[in-house]
């Protein structure tokens, strides 16, 4: 469960982002209430940076930016999340995008329930997101959503280092044996 700060708008986007610059820890901004981003094992922060690293690598070109845990998504409801990567078109805002195109989660016992069902209930509202990875850092696993030709979401599961999850819409694939190795 994630821990409220404070319960009360900002009254801009502009004060939150203030606010966070200052501040030592993160905080998503959901429904006009922050909620504390909790530290990460050295589990996740290192599978973040191999998948961040991949994604930079496959996407080299000047039609994607990939970014990591610092930047934001912007919902249009106004509600900011931190995912642990977002692969978008050039982003011309400073502190967000609100077009993104692949999210990716790393999961932890604390963030798992929160990041496959309500980050995804309002991660898929993007008109521009086409894929959702949710990754278990300690074991070999992605849970992999994807939308279909029908404009609706799928879900795949990899849990074999031989796996390679088929990213089209973007031209690669990623293999997992790139992500889990040691």
């Amino acid at each position: 469960m994630k821990q409220v700060i404070l319960n009360k708008p900002f009254s801009s986007e502009e004060e939150y982002f203030a606010f966070e610059e200052k501040s030592e820890l993160k905080h998503e901004y959901i429904d006009s209430t922050l909620f504390e981003m909790s530290g990460a094992s050295k589990y996740h922060n290192k599978m973040a940076r191999k998948v961040a690293n991949v994604l930079e690598e496959l996407l080299a070109s000047d039609e994607f930016e990939v970014f990591g845990e610092g930047f934001k998504v912007r919902t249009r409801e106004g509600n900011f999340f931190y995912p642990d990567i977002i692969a978008c078109k050039p982003a011309p805002e400073r502190y967000y995008t609100d077009k993104p195109v692949l999210l990716v989660e790393i999961l932890s016992d604390s963030t798992r329930a929160f990041d496959m069902a309500d980050k995804f209930i309002q991660y898929r509202k993007f008109p521009t997101l086409e894929y959702y990875l949710c990754i278990e850092p300690e074991h070999t696993a992605v849970h992999f959503y994807y939308r279909n030709e029908e404009n609706e979401w799928q879900a795949d599961v990899f849990n074999s280092k031989n796996d390679i999850i088929k990213l089209t819409k973007l031209g690669i694939s990623l293999p997992l044996k790139d992500i889990y190795q040691a």
